[in-house]
């Protein structure tokens, strides 16, 4: 009876050893048959970046902006993403003070093996006119930088960017050229 039931048992684990699927692809696997994997379509989490700057002066002159970022890695090298931008600006000897807020899509091409990345923008930002009334700015910046990389998808990065739509508006807020610290983390 035990010798039956061993059997059994032993016929029955057997089984589960053997059941694989026989057309498996391995990889590094020398096959004529071998099917690769199919590169994933869609929506991709490891190709999003957050990040952006933040900037602080106090004194005469207080200045407080926030501006996150959200990118995506549309290729290897090629980052594209949209942010915004928020400014507290008071100068305490005129006695004056306002916000400044907007939005910006991007583009970056980061090379290879290089620490560097060129950068191109737009930006619209809303900001307050000599009349009290408020304005909206468009600002087109090129220009290129620095990049320190962090694994794959992450770095810190020095921007020097050139407003090519310069209004006396936009020279009296950043005058040319726009210098950026900031980072970007993928997720």
């Amino acid at each position: 009876m035990k010798k039956s039931i061993f059997l059994i048992l032993a016929l029955f684990f057997s089984s589960f050893l053997f059941a694989q699927e026989e057309d498996v692809y391995v990889l590094g696997d020398t096959d004529e048959n071998a099917k690769p994997s199919i590169p994933k379509k869609g929506f991709d989490w490891s190709k999003v970046t957050l990040g952006g700057g933040l900037g602080l002066t106090f004194g005469t002159i207080t200045l407080v902006e926030v501006a996150p970022t959200v990118g995506y890695y549309l290729t290897d090298n090629v980052l594209a993403g949209v942010g915004a931008n928020y400014i507290y600006y008071e100068d305490k000897s005129i006695n004056f003070n306002t916000s400044i807020y907007g939005a910006r899509i991007f583009g970056e091409y980061l090379f290879d093996d290089l620490p560097f990345l060129a950068h191109v923008e737009t930006e619209v930002i809303n900001i307050e006119g000599a009349r009290a009334e408020r304005l909206n700015i468009i600002n087109l910046y090129v220009g290129g930088g620095l990049k320190q990389q962090m694994g794959k998808t992450s770095y810190f990065y020095l921007l020097a960017l050139w407003n090519l739509n310069e209004t006396k508006e936009s020279y009296f807020l950043q005058p040319n050229p726009i210098i950026r610290l900031g980072i970007a983390i993928g997720l």
